[in-house]
């Protein structure tokens, strides 16, 4: 059950290895939310997961949101209540930024700061990087989303853009590669 109200401890840290599980676990519900255009769900796996966050040269960091294991923050072991996903990369115009990939407060837990929360410490995580700028997308149907970042200071700047945004699967990368 979900602590009532603002009032509670909740804790914004780095992921760890063994927290790729349950954040597997959110991101599948994150995608039965999203529905179909989200992509696959399957070959979200803590395996996968582990192997890309936790070697060398990461292809993506995360933070994870938890509360105390107790609705009344008494004791127990702490629950993984959200998470966000995001990794550095660079324009020319621009040059450094910090892009939020995937970002995922479960449902109970929503309207209580945590989102905020974790949203913050990414863009504190890319100023203390020298980031220039902080991109992320969501889906132009999910309205709570939508007004949740413009409340949090972001531009929906697809509005006046004039862009359209591609992608390849990796069959189709591999094709175009051997072409």
């Amino acid at each position: 059950m979900a602590p009532t109200g603002k009032d509670f401890t909740s804790i914004i840290r780095p992921a760890r290895p063994d927290d790729c599980g349950e954040i597997a676990r959110m991101i599948k519900d994150l995608a039965e939310h999203q529905g179909s255009g989200a992509g696959s769900s399957e070959t979200v796996t803590a395996e996968a997961l582990r192997e890309d966050a936790f070697r060398d040269d990461p292809y993506f960091r995360a933070l994870v949101a938890e509360v105390p294991g107790t609705a009344d923050g008494s004791g127990g072991e702490a629950q993984m209540i959200g998470y966000a996903m995001y990794y550095f990369c660079y324009s020319p115009f621009v040059r450094r930024a910090v892009y939020l990939q995937s970002f995922y407060v479960k449902p109970p837990y929503r309207g209580r700061g945590i989102g905020s929360s974790l949203m913050k410490e990414v863009a504190k995580i890319g100023v203390e990087n020298s980031c220039n700028k902080m991109k992320w997308t969501c889906q132009g149907w999910d309205d709570v989303a939508i007004k949740f970042y413009k409340k949090c200071g972001g531009k929906d700047i697809t509005e006046g853009l004039n862009c359209h945004l591609f992608n390849m699967d990796r069959e189709e990368l591999i094709e175009f590669a051997k072409s």
